[in-house]
């Protein structure tokens, strides 16, 4: 045990400094420093975000040895491209993991958009089969209303702050049933079952969270 002479307080951890005022401490004579009685939480990040850094500079290897395969050899752009937004997307992901400051609705919705970005694109790139329209979107719309019905069974106590998310997710699945009747999206069925779940996920928070929900829905919208 460590003794901070400035702030007064015992120190319980294995460590030089105090973590409120950062003096150097002073160990109390006879004693030795226990166990740590909470996570370090900077050398744990600091190791994620080296691993960060490690996955960046691999990434950028991969796409320079592609590009100079393509030059030298027989091209293959359209698969480069394709590598190139896979591991963007991984490394997107993996920074969005290291930061803590960002919430996790927040990180949810950025990465399944950028992954449905990214699969429209090797769409395109291969062809352009639709599969990404008729398949993707809908399965988009249905993993984000999982996740808010995950996070809700979470913060249970804070259940109401997601209603917003509730209607932006329920209009997405009203913009792709748009699709769906101008022809854009030609399978109806994974678009039918987006908008039935969005629905019903918005209509089951509003009806059984009573008047919870009514006063968070006045609050933001005044309705």
């Amino acid at each position: 045990m460590k003794t901070c002479h400035n702030c007064g307080i015992d120190i319980l951890d294995p460590t030089d400094r105090c973590p409120l005022c950062h003096s150097v401490l002073s160990a109390q004579p006879g004693q030795k420093d226990g166990p740590a009685m909470y996570p370090n939480v900077s050398r744990t990040v600091r190791k994620f975000r080296f691993l960060e850094r490690v996955v960046l500079f691999a990434s950028i290897v991969a796409m320079v040895a592609l590009i100079l395969a393509n030059i030298m050899g027989e091209p293959f752009w359209e698969w480069t491209v394709i590598i190139g937004l896979i591991l963007m997307y991984a490394n997107f992901a993996l920074r969005m993991s290291v930061t803590g400051r960002i919430g996790y609705q927040f990180k949810v919705f950025c990465l399944t958009f950028l992954a449905v970005a990214v699969l429209m694109g090797i769409d395109a790139l291969t062809g352009y089969r639709g599969w990404s329209l008729n398949v993707i979107l809908p399965t988009a719309v249905l993993f984000l209303d999982f996740s808010i019905f995950l996070l809700i069974f979470i913060n249970r106590r804070n259940w109401q702050s997601y209603l917003s998310v509730e209607i932006f997710v329920t209009l997405l699945s009203l913009l792709l049933l748009l699709l769906l009747l101008i022809k854009v999206i030609t399978y109806p069925n994974m678009v039918l079952i987006a908008v039935a779940v969005s629905v019903l996920l918005l209509a089951g928070t509003v009806i059984l969270g009573g008047g919870r929900a009514r006063r968070e829905l006045y609050r933001r919208f005044h309705i």
